[in-house]
């Protein structure tokens, strides 16, 4: 049973499985600020799930937005999702620059959050790609890398038509503080 618990330090939210516990009571560290705490199983309610057709994420209420995370890499997919997840957005994810490009053309996301180190479209090409669509201009950008960026690399992102960059080291808050400047 997948339930969602909020830290009571940071009020950051996340997923968890409570069905691989073995006690009725889990102490938990958040990974957002570190704090330990304890979570009642017996307590938590069964949640309606997360997933939907076609890769999307939604919560139990009807999105107002869309959101797609374009990332290889499928852990740090699950790790956006679960920072931004008490947003009231669908969440859709691809692996590479094509089939972003193929999710956004047709979802028209209010928001694509896109590693630039894609297989077969990196993320400079796909942002360039999305510019030259004037069907989706209203597309906003924020582009990430878990790579050192010397100021020329992050100035080419801006030149490229991304609304912001983040680097891949950032802590939860800050991912969704500029997610959330973007979505407004």
């Amino acid at each position: 049973m997948t339930s969602r618990i909020q830290c009571p330090q940071c009020q950051s939210r996340y997923r968890f499985d409570s069905s691989k516990a073995k006690k009725a009571v889990v102490r938990i560290k958040c990974p957002g600020c570190g704090h330990a705490f304890q979570v009642d199983l017996s307590a938590l309610k069964e949640q309606p799930p997360v997933v939907s057709a076609d890769k999307g994420l939604s919560g139990p209420v009807p999105a107002a937005k869309k959101l797609l995370i374009v990332d290889d890499s499928n852990f740090f997919r699950e790790l956006i999702l679960d920072i931004l997840k008490s947003l009231n957005v669908e969440f859709f994810t691809a692996a590479d620059g094509d089939e972003g490009l193929r999710i956004i053309r047709r979802e028209k996301p209010a928001l694509v959050l896109l590693d630039l180190n894609l297989p077969r479209k990196n993320g400079y090409e796909l942002i360039r790609e999305v510019r030259a669509d004037l069907e989706l201009k209203q597309v906003r950008l924020l582009a990430m890398s878990g790579v050192f960026r010397k100021n020329e690399d992050i100035s080419e992102v801006y030149r490229g038509g991304a609304d912001d960059f983040i680097s891949k080291s950032f802590k939860p808050e800050q991912l969704l503080e500029r997610v959330n400047k973007l979505l407004e």
